[in-house]
């Protein structure tokens, strides 16, 4: 029985393992993180080992230290991965990218994917049906674009995100509702774009908590279900027990 952990920037999720099979699945705010870890430790008294994929780094040796009776690993390109990569430096290629491209190989062996991730950040990233990783980008996600806004000028609200139909807002609360619905929907279109014309029958994958926001915007594309990082991180553990 597993554990796999994914501690992300606002929330962490926890899931349990039989295989390849989940058992258990669930998050939190952060700060639940302790009282829920134990009540899961005591449900599950055979769990043998966790995979912790952490791109927050704030709660890391805490982790570490309840899971003293568990053998754990950390996500990162030092493990055995289904995939290889050309990105420099290897070892700073975050480990949400890597699970996320290990669910692809799981799910869509030899077959070219981009997989765009829509969280805290934005990620991008494209794999070949080779299993080479070509690399990606980064931009900021829905939350961030709101918050800069704010931040950075004197004057603008912040508001709670929202999806807009218009192209051109009537007020300022409408510009920005625009401005960041139609930024975001033209920069996922113009890279969809571009490897499509670069790389044949290709698979477009949206993950990450905001997907759903943008479920009506875009066509025959793949929703991967809420627990395909998941599926990566456990995919990753099997392959580098023993």
């Amino acid at each position: 029985m597993y554990l796999v952990i994914d501690l992300g920037n606002s929330k962490i999720k926890f899931f349990v393992f039989q295989e390849n099979r989940i058992l258990y699945g669930a998050f939190h705010p952060i700060l639940e993180w302790e009282n829920t870890l134990k009540q899961i430790q005591k449900k599950y008294p055979t769990i043998s080992n966790c995979i912790i994929s952490d791109v927050n780094g704030s709660i890391t040796n805490d982790l570490k230290k309840s899971l003293v009776s568990i053998s754990v690993l950390f996500c990162s390109t030092k493990l055995k991965l289904p995939f290889k990569t050309i990105y420099k430096p290897k070892k700073q290629l975050g480990a949400d990218r890597i699970a996320l491209l290990s669910a692809c190989i799981l799910d869509y062996p030899n077959k070219n994917v981009f997989v765009i991730d829509l969280g805290t950040c934005i990620t991008y990233d494209f794999i070949d049906k080779k299993s080479l990783h070509h690399g990606g980008a980064i931009s900021p996600g829905f939350k961030m674009r709101y918050k800069s806004l704010n931040l950075f000028t004197g004057s603008l609200p912040l508001l709670n995100p929202k999806i807009s139909n218009k192209f051109l807002g009537d007020s300022t609360k409408s510009s920005i509702h625009s401005g960041v619905t139609k930024g975001i929907i033209a920069e996922i279109n113009e890279r969809i774009c571009y490897h499509k014309k670069n790389f044949e029958d290709l698979i477009v994958i949206f993950s990450g908590g905001d997907a759903l926001r943008l479920s009506k915007q875009f066509k025959n594309m793949i929703f991967a279900d809420t627990n395909f990082l998941a599926k990566g991180l456990n995919f990753i553990l099997v392959n580098n027990l023993g």
